[in-house]
């Protein structure tokens, strides 16, 4: 029996001040999903990052309910087995239940033979993303639906914007501790200021004038939020010395990943990547949180395979 694999990459949100509206897709890491027809809905096996986390229960996992929300826009009932690798590690910011949820749901689609659209993908993999986080959100899963970077420009009705990134290379430091979306959006204030919003939408728009113009240096110096972020840091030790780390060291910009805890920081060469890099874990360590670094890219969509018959 033929089975598909599809390979969905991370993706960091909001980029600054771009909450709930910016995401971009990155080359690596990526989640890999296995689907198989089969007489019943289940998940066989979960390996790679983080898999001990990672639950089984098929109502529980944003790969299930994303394929279940598939097949109830085909109005089809079919059983359906998975396999899940893990490449993205978990609660660190980089969309990993998003971009599981985004090949969970485009593995039903190509094996009951559908032929939706990428929004209603966005949608479904949305779908399964509220049902754990309590909200649904299109970022991160817009990004690894389509690649690139991505702006949310409405929710309802879903639709979006696509801009093609200028060459840049992305440090990811992953601090050991965790950080839910779900968690990251109850701690915010209900109460903000108008000088603040003023601030975070000029400087919104200025990165998508300047991502249109392929000026990566005027995009990343204003991923800069004063709404969300600074709240968010004050619970992850060492984030913010971490983040003014990367930036004394030669990046060009430096910002919270997505709900935390991780900083990504924006460079235009490798010229200064190795000091970043060390500056950036530098940082985390000496505030006794162990880091993983990544480096990345932006980066295309899923990828589709197929195996057996």
């Amino acid at each position: 029996m033929s089975s598909v694999k599809i390979s969905a990459p991370a993706s960091i949100a909001n980029l600054g001040p771009g909450f709930d509206v910016f995401a971009i897709s990155l080359s690596s890491p990526r989640d890999f999903v296995e689907a198989t027809l089969s007489d019943s809905l289940s998940i066989v096996e979960v390996t790679g990052r983080n898999s001990s986390d990672i639950p089984k229960d098929p109502s529980k996992n944003s790969v299930t309910i994303a394929a279940s929300k598939v097949m109830s826009y085909l109005d089809v009932e079919q059983g359906l087995k998975f396999k899940i690798e893990k490449g993205i590690p978990i609660e660190r910011g980089l969309g990993g239940s998003g971009a599981s949820a985004v090949a969970g749901a485009i593995a039903a689609n190509e094996l009951l033979g559908g032929e939706l659209s990428a929004s209603e993908i966005i949608e479904a993999a949305a779908f399964a993303e509220g049902k754990i986080a309590g909200t649904p959100h299109y970022d991160n899963v817009a990004a690894s639906t389509l690649g690139s970077f991505i702006i949310v420009s409405s929710t309802n009705p879903l639709d979006f914007i696509e801009i093609h990134p200028p060459e840049m290379k992305i440090v990811v430091a992953v601090p050991e501790d965790r950080a839910s979306t779900k968690d990251g959006r109850e701690i915010l204030s209900k109460s903000i200021s108008l000088r603040d919003i003023s601030g975070n939408i000029g400087r919104a728009s200025t990165m998508v004038a300047a991502l249109k113009d392929g000026d990566l240096s005027t995009f990343a110096k204003h991923m800069i939020d004063d709404l969300v972020e600074p709240i968010r840091a004050s619970k992850i030790p060492g984030f913010l010395k971490a983040k003014n780390a990367a930036l004394d060291a030669g990046a060009l910009g430096a910002a919270m990943a997505g709900a935390g805890p991780s900083v990504f920081a924006v460079l235009d060469s490798e010229e200064d990547l190795g000091e970043v890099k060390k500056a950036m874990k530098d940082a985390f360590e000496r505030e006794g949180q162990e880091c993983e670094m990544l480096e990345t890219r932006p980066g295309l969509g899923p990828e589709i395979s197929w195996e057996g018959d």
